[in-house]
C-alpha cells in the first residue's frame, strides 16, 4: 500500500474543508478524483503531498509525492531550463540547457526550445513546464490538478500516454479533473467528494452518474432569451497562437469594458486581498462599508462559497475565485465583455453558471468575445466564430459553416 489516509480532517476557521476522509492507493495505480469546486479535492491532496498539515486524522506514504498545481508556481523571468533547474539542481551541475533538454525528452512531453522565458509561454505551455517539474523529481505518487484545462485534445492526448507510461512503471497518479470523460478514460478508479466528504469510492459509473454523484441532480438550464440584442463570438486556436496576445489588445481597446482574464491568479485577482477590495478595484473610490455590503450582495447573488466579504480571495477554490472575477466584472452591465478561458478547471455546475452569464449579458446587449480552447463550449455559446492560427483570424463563421472546417483552420492547412 503506497497511502493509507485514515480519518483525515482539515480546518479553516469554522470551515471543514475536508472531514474524516479515509483513502487507500496502491502503487502504479491511476485514481479520477472529482467534485465540484470546493469538495475538497484539493485540500485533501495538499495534506497528502505533505503542504498543509491535517487537523485531525493520520496520512501515511511510502515515498515522495508530487502535486501539479493547477495556479503556476513558476518563475516568468526564467527560462524553461532555468525552472526545470530550480526543480532539480543535481540535474544542471554543468550544462542547464542539455540537462533540461534530456528532461524534457524523459518526460515525453513535447516543448521546444529550452531557452525561451517562461513570461513568453501560453497558458498551455506552463502547464507542461508544471508537469515536467514534477516528473523529474521521480514522484512515487504524481498529483495533477485539472492538468487538461488548458491543453488541446492533442495534448491532452500526450498527457494521458505519459500518465499510463508512469503507472506502468509504478508510480501512482491522482488524477483531478471536471471533465468526466476524461475520468472515465484514464482512471482505473474514481473517487468523489461532496462538501469534504467521499461519498463515492470505486465502481463503473457512466458521466452521468458522476456528475449526480458530484453535485446532485442539475436543475434544467434555462431557455436561451427570445431574442439578444447583442452577440457571442468565440475565438478559438491550438494554444500559443496568439490568444493572449489578442486578449491583451482588446484589453488595450476596452478599457472599459469586462474582462475575465485566462490566468486568474496572476490577471484576475489579488490573493492576498478580501473579497471586498477585489470586487472594489473596479470602484471609482474605496469606501469600506459600502464595498463591504456590495461584496455580500454579489456573494449572493453569484453564489460564491465563502465565509464572508473579509475573506482572502487566495483561500477560495479555484471555481469560487472566478464566480469573485465574474461578479466583479459583469455587475458593471458592460457594453464590451472579453471572457479568455472563462470556465477553466471549473466543475459543470460552475461551467453551467459562467454559461448562462454569458448568455444573460449578450441578452441585454453586451458584445461578448469568447477565447477558448475548449470547441464544446465555443459551438454552445456563440452566435459566430473565428480560428486564429499563428495570430492571424480568420473570416467569422456561422457555427454551422465552422464545424466543417474549425478543424482544417486551427492546423493551418483549411
Amino acid at each position: 500500500m503506497l497511502l493509507a489516509a485514515d480519518h483525515v480532517s482539515r480546518s479553516f476557521g469554522a470551515n471543514r474543508a475536508v472531514d474524516e476522509v479515509s483513502l487507500r492507493i496502491d502503487r502504479g495505480e491511476v485514481i479520477g478524483l472529482v467534485g465540484e469546486n470546493g469538495a475538497g479535492k484539493t485540500t485533501l491532496m495538499r495534506l497528502v503531498a505533505g503542504e498543509l498539515t491535517p487537523t485531525s486524522g493520520t496520512i501515511a506514504l511510502e515515498g515522495r509525492a508530487e502535486l501539479v498545481h493547477q495556479h503556476f508556481m513558476l518563475v516568468g523571468s526564467f527560462s524553461i531550463a532555468e525552472n526545470l533547474a530550480l526543480a532539480s539542481p543535481a540535474a544542471f551541475l554543468r550544462d542547464v540547457d542539455g540537462a533540461a533538454r534530456r528532461i524534457i525528452d524523459e518526460a515525453g512531453i513535447a516543448l521546444p526550445d529550452v531557452t525561451r522565458l517562461v513570461d513568453d509561454l501560453s497558458v498551455g505551455e506552463k502547464a507542461k513546464l508544471e508537469l515536467i517539474k514534477a516528473i523529474a523529481r521521480k514522484p512515487a505518487l504524481l498529483i495533477l490538478d485539472e492538468p487538461t484545462s488548458v491543453l488541446t485534445p492533442n495534448e491532452s492526448a500526450e498527457l494521458f500516454r505519459v500518465v499510463q507510461r508512469l503507472a506502468a512503471a509504478g508510480t501512482a497518479i491522482v488524477f483531478i479533473s471536471h471533465k468526466l470523460p476524461e475520468v472515465l478514460e484514464v482512471a482505473q478508479r474514481v473517487v468523489v467528494m461532496r462538501r469534504g466528504k467521499v461519498v463515492v469510492d470505486g465502481g463503473r459509473m457512466t458521466a452521468t452518474e458522476l456528475a449526480t454523484a458530484m453535485v446532485g441532480s442539475l436543475p434544467p438550464a434555462p431557455p436561451p432569451p427570445a431574442a439578444r440584442r447583442g452577440s457571442i463570438l468565440a475565438i478559438v486556436g491550438v494554444a500559443g497562437n496568439g490568444q493572449s496576445q489578442l486578449a491583451a489588445r482588446l484589453r488595450e481597446q476596452f478599457p472599459n469594458g469586462a474582462h475575465i482574464p485566462e490566468d486568474r491568479t496572476r490577471d484576475g485577482l489579488v490573493a492576498d486581498m478580501s473579497i471586498a477590495e477585489n470586487i472594489a478595484l473596479a470602484a471609482p473610490r474605496w469606501h469600506p462599508r459600502a464595498a463591504t455590503q456590495r461584496a455580500a450582495e454579489l456573494i449572493a447573488l453569484f453564489g460564491i462559497r465563502a465565509r464572508g466579504p473579509a475573506q482572502r480571495a487566495g483561500s477560495l477554490s479555484g471555481g469560487n475565485q472566478q464566480k469573485v472575477i465574474l461578479a466583479r466584472e459583469l455587475s458593471r452591465k458592460p457594453a464590451v465583455i472579453v471572457a479568455a478561458e472563462p470556465t477553466r478547471g471549473l466543475d459543470l455546475e460552475a461551467t453551467r453558471f459562467v454559461h448562462d452569464q454569458l448568455r444573460a449579458a449578450a441578452g441585454d446587449g453586451a458584445e461578448v468575445t469568447l477565447i477558448t480552447s475548449d470547441l464544446d463550449e465555443a459551438f454552445a455559446l456563440a452566435d459566430a466564430i473565428q480560428v486564429i492560427y499563428r495570430g492571424r483570424l480568420s473570416e467569422r463563421m456561422t457555427p454551422a459553416e465552422a464545424s466543417a472546417r474549425v478543424a482544417g483552420l486551427m492546423a493551418g492547412v483549411a
